[in-house]
């Protein structure tokens, strides 16, 4: 089919979205129709990646006349979704990042013409927060796939990916993000390329033997910080929960601290009996401060009190403890959040001073 024929439809909002219009615009494929959730449901999102140009703007894109129409609803799993279809004559659909599970309606609306546009090389790393969960596990490589959709969680054939490592010694989420957007601009070209050349579109089935899960997470309920982990887990759990978001978290004298950089006190061999973790034993003269964890020594080096950062010193002594409630970390483990929950809050919400402040 010749590609002025090929009318996409676009599920969901990320920069990745606006790269993927950009390029129909730039090849001469028709202007798209775009379906989004409501402003409401991406203002976390919008609110922790804009500062690192991660986050986009299709309004911005539909005012420069590369989008045939962008659409806010609730669910795309409706009578009104299928009509918007059939009126603009979209026969090829794409989802990139839809905060709704696409449902059998729409997946044969388009004769299972429709794809995904996923952060991780499946069939590894299906679900959510994926970035986190890299950290967690150690792994310092980011893949990107694009696959057929199908009514399973990231289960469909692939048809392009790409991988790439991280270069850094020790990453925060951003970084894995940042490599992200090198790896779907790649993964979009060869995408596009195939259907510019007229080609059947290949795939490879995966094999679902060798797949992960990850749930979502989020930062203020997940990411509770247990003491007794060896200093290295928590030095890799803080990090997990670092930039873009708002810092793994625990208790300093009944209030929380926010915690966004540390290391291992590798030079300090000293090992410590389980009763003293979480103590505060050293704040140095530049106000970093020395913790016990897992019985080793941690250094914490920036955290945040009511989302203004400040050095550990500044608000932490000695003779106290870090602390995190036993049911607060059962709950952290066991919470798979909504997109909706994430955002309830969001609304008025002032902007973190920028990280590198």
């Amino acid at each position: 089919m010749n590609k002025n024929e090929l009318k996409f439809a676009i599920f969901g909002r990320i920069i990745h979205t606006d790269y993927f219009v950009k390029q129909l615009h730039e090849r001469g494929f028709p202007l798209p129709l775009v379906i989004v959730s409501p402003d409401q449901e991406y203002l976390r999102d919008q609110r922790l990646l804009t500062q690192y140009g991660l986050y986009g703007d299709l309004e911005e894109l539909l005012d420069q006349g590369l989008i045939e129409n962008l659409v806010k609803s609730d669910t795309v799993n409706n009578q009104e979704t299928l009509a918007l279809l059939a009126e603009s004559k979209s026969i090829i659909g794409i989802s990139i990042n839809c905060r709704n599970i696409i449902k059998s309606d729409v997946i044969n609306f388009f004769d299972g013409n429709i794809f995904n546009l996923h952060d991780s090389f499946l069939p590894n790393e299906r679900g959510g927060a994926l970035n986190t969960w890299r950290i967690l596990n150690g792994i310092n490589s980011v893949g990107n796939t694009i696959h057929y959709l199908d009514e399973g969680i990231d289960t469909g054939a692939v048809v392009a990916q790409h991988k790439s490592d991280i270069k850094k010694k020790n990453p925060n989420p951003v970084d894995y993000l940042k490599a992200e957007v090198t790896n779907c601009e790649k993964i979009v070209d060869d995408f596009l390329d195939l259907l510019e050349a007229h080609e059947k579109i290949p795939s490879t089935i995966q094999d679902n033997n060798v797949s992960l899960y990850f749930p979502r997470l989020f930062t203020e309920e997940n990411g509770v910080i247990n003491w007794d982990w060896s200093a290295a887990d928590v030095e890799r759990f803080i990090r997990a929960f670092s930039e873009p978001y708002p810092g793994a978290h625990t208790q300093y004298r009944d209030q929380k601290i926010q915690i966004l950089e540390s290391y291992v006190d590798e030079g300090f061999n000293q090992e410590f009996h389980p009763f003293c973790n979480g103590k505060i034993v050293t704040i140095f003269d530049n106000l970093d401060v020395r913790v016990i964890a897992g019985g080793q020594a941690l250094v914490l080096t920036r955290v945040a009190v009511d989302d203004s950062f400040c050095k550990p010193g500044e608000t932490m002594s000695v003779k106290y403890s870090l602390n995190s409630n036993r049911d607060d970390l059962e709950r952290a483990q066991q919470y798979i959040p909504t997109t909706k929950e994430m955002n309830v809050n969001e609304k008025g919400v002032e902007k973190v001073v920028n990280a590198t402040n």
